[in-house]
């Protein structure tokens, strides 16, 4: 990977952190998703 490659997922990760950490909302929406693919990921079977 690039240093270009590598600079521009550093800059996605910050603001998709920034966004995610904006608001309580913003922040449970993002937990309730994590969950619920977490749990569509390990727990079926």
């Amino acid at each position: 990977m690039g240093s270009n490659n590598v600079q521009a997922a550093l800059q996605m990760a910050d603001s998709a952190a920034r966004q995610i950490t904006s608001s309580y909302q913003e922040w449970t929406a993002f937990l309730a998703t994590a969950g619920r693919l977490y749990k569509d990921v390990c727990c079926k079977g």
